[in-house]
C-alpha cells in the first residue's frame, strides 16, 4: 500500500524538527559540558592556590598569622554587611 504525497511530507516535516530538536538539545549539551569543564578547572586552581596559601601561613609568625586572620575576618564582614545593607 503506497502513502499518501501529504502524509509523507507530513512525516517528513514531524522528523526534521525532530532532529532539530536534538541537534539544538545536543548543543546546549555541549555549551554545559564546556561550562562545567571550565568551573572544574577553575576549583583545581583555587585549590593548589589554598594549598600553596596554607603553606605560606604556616611558615608565618604567630603575630603574623593573627593579623592576617584579623584582615581576613574583617573582609568577611564588610563583604557580609554590605550584602546585608543591599537587601
Amino acid at each position: 500500500m503506497r502513502e499518501k504525497p501529504a502524509v509523507k511530507s507530513f512525516i517528513d516535516v514531524i522528523r526534521f524538527y525532530g532532529l532539530l530538536g536534538r541537534l539544538i538539545y545536543l548543543h546546549i549539551r555541549y555549551v554545559y559540558l564546556h561550562i562545567k569543564y571550565y568551573f572544574l578547572k577553575a576549583a583545581g586552581a583555587a585549590l593548589i592556590e589554598a594549598v600553596k596559601l596554607e603553606y605560606c601561613i604556616k611558615s608565618l609568625s604567630k603575630e603574623d598569622r593573627v593579623i592576617f586572620a584579623t584582615c581576613i575576618a574583617v573582609a568577611i564582614y564588610m563583604s557580609a554587611l554590605v550584602m546585608f545593607i543591599r537587601t
